[in-house]
């Protein structure tokens, strides 16, 4: 398993590290301890769904971890699946 954790400002410049990660957590198990994040962009979280759902796609578990009330009301306001942030620390 791979644990990445997000910058707290997930933006077009904390993006080119997030992916580099990614790419080296396929096919692995992911969990992105995102806590500390104060502000995400639409890119970003547009990155993390797409991600998300490659991972579900290949079997493998992709979860958010204690996500912070930033990143829950921006993936809320886009219209994201409900599953997107359930994960550890998060009521099904």
């Amino acid at each position: 398993m791979t644990v990445l954790r997000l910058k707290p400002s997930l933006d077009l410049t904390a993006m080119d590290e997030l992916l580099r990660g990614l790419k080296k957590a396929r096919n692995t198990a992911v969990v992105l301890e995102a806590g500390d994040v104060s502000r995400v962009s639409t890119i970003a979280l547009q990155t993390l769904l797409s991600a998300w759902m490659t991972w579900k796609s290949d079997g493998h578990d992709f979860h958010v971890a204690s996500a912070s009330p930033t990143l829950l009301e921006a993936a809320n306001l886009l219209g994201f699946p409900p599953d997107f942030l359930q994960g550890e620390g998060h009521p099904q």
